[in-house]
């Protein structure tokens, strides 16, 4: 008799070859991506009602745009995703790109206000597991592990002698900065590749209020006001440290010459002389055992001095930040401005990003609010404090392990997309600007 053929198998019995304690429900894995992917184009939200965020807060962020004479700009209304034009099928089929068009209402302000709708491409449309169809065929966005933006602070152990620290602000979008102690203990800065400079240069050119040396050092130590009472005041004033300069007084023969500078520390002539130069009272500091501010202030002098003749100042800063990073370039204050602010102040070049502002003030114990995505003065300030509290060996701070998954984060979907959507639309800034 003629047995049937048997295509499958089936068993009879069931054998567990592992254990049997309960398996874990398994998550949606496309979750992470198809969540962010709506976020990114908020398709059901009205115009009004969009977030700061995907889409919308790129075309936020490049408009308006202006032309360079200030005479024509162009302004921003609102974004609309229309229907796809083909089924799924049909664009596999048709080697075509399945994606909804994108279309953006903008305003053209010049004499008369024009108002109209432009047709800037097609966005793709992410399938239910997370994957497009590209030319005709499926693709997928890979999410990426990089380094959060924000800032780390690390020892270096390669000198056997001592060990010193060092510091680096990380931005979302720009220059990165570091923040280093040199081995003749100053703080020493460098802008991407750029040669160092003091640390302090970068400060004066943050903020003119910090161009005195007074200011400086209010910032990082005490200072008091010593009563200067004849010669009794020799021994109060020996071994202090001038907290600005000490000048003679207007009544003087020698009115306005400079007798200590600032920072530098007061030797038993300077004091004899301050005491027989009429000056009531002088503003001091306590000599510190690690002089990195004072060093820095000194070389920062230094080199002012060398360059211009004179003390440093805010606009000698900018020109010296622009020597750094324009070598070869005539200086010019105008052109060293423009530059600066392009690269620290223009949120379109330098960007901190919310986790890179939310690390900062993590770790710095500040309250900048999250909007704020450029780079402060108060920011520079609290890293170099934070530098000194490392090199004073405090127990309280402590460094970073920039190779831990808790430094690092996951660049999803939607901000890959508006990196490259922000390309393009900088393409069209540049191209309206030009005229």
């Amino acid at each position: 008799m003629a047995t049937s053929a048997v295509r499958r198998l089936q068993p009879t019995a069931i054998r567990h070859f592992g254990s049997h304690r309960a398996s874990h429900q398994i998550p949606d894995l496309t979750d992470i991506q198809t969540r962010f992917y709506d976020a990114f184009l908020q398709y059901d939200v009205p115009s009004a009602k969009r977030k700061d965020q995907g889409i919308e807060g790129v075309l936020r962020e490049i408009f308006p745009i202006e032309s360079y004479d200030k005479t024509v700009k162009l302004e921003y209304l609102r974004y609309e995703l229309g229907k796809p034009r083909y089924e799924p099928d049909e664009c596999r089929q048709l080697r075509l790109t399945y994606g909804r068009p994108l279309r953006v209402w903008l305003r053209l302000t010049r004499e008369e206000p024009i108002e109209e709708e432009v047709y800037l491409g097609d966005v793709p449309i992410m399938m239910g597991g997370g994957e497009f169809i590209i030319n005709g065929a499926e693709r997928v966005v890979v999410s990426q592990l990089h380094r959060s933006p924000g800032i780390d602070f690390v020892a270096d152990t390669e000198s056997a002698d001592r060990k010193t620290y060092s510091c680096r602000i990380i931005p979302e979008r720009g220059s990165w900065i570091e923040i280093n102690v040199s081995k003749k203990d100053t703080l020493q800065i460098r802008i991407d590749q750029s040669g160092k400079f003091s640390a302090l240069t970068l400060l004066r050119a943050m903020d003119p209020k910090y161009s005195n040396d007074n200011e400086i050092l209010k910032l990082f130590y005490k200072t008091k006001l010593e009563k200067v009472a004849g010669g009794r005041s020799v021994s109060k004033l020996e071994g202090k440290v001038a907290a600005t300069d000490i000048v003679y007084p207007k009544a003087s023969e020698r009115a306005g010459e400079v007798i200590v500078d600032a920072g530098v520390k007061i030797s038993r002539d300077m004091a004899e002389l301050i005491c027989t130069s009429g000056l009531k009272s002088v503003e001091v500091m306590e000599d510190q055992k690690i002089p990195l501010v004072l060093n820095s202030l000194r070389e920062d002098a230094d080199e002012s001095k060398r360059r211009t003749g004179v003390a440093p100042s805010h606009e000698d800063a900018l020109v010296r930040i622009y020597q750094r990073l324009r070598p070869g370039n005539p200086p010019a204050l105008d052109k060293a401005r423009a530059l600066f602010d392009e690269k620290f102040n223009d949120t379109n070049r330098y960007r901190l990003g919310r986790v890179g502002r939310f690390r900062i003030n993590r770790k710095l114990g500040l309250a900048v609010p999250e909007t704020v995505m450029t780079l402060r003065a108060e920011d520079l300030i609290a890293a170099i404090k934070y530098i000194l509290r490392l090199t004073e060996g405090e127990e309280e701070v402590e460094v970073d392990d920039i190779d831990h998954l808790g430094n690092r984060r996951l660049r999803t979907i939607d901000e890959l997309a508006s990196d490259e959507l922000r390309k393009g639309f900088l393409k069209l800034r540049r191209t309206v600007q030009s005229g």
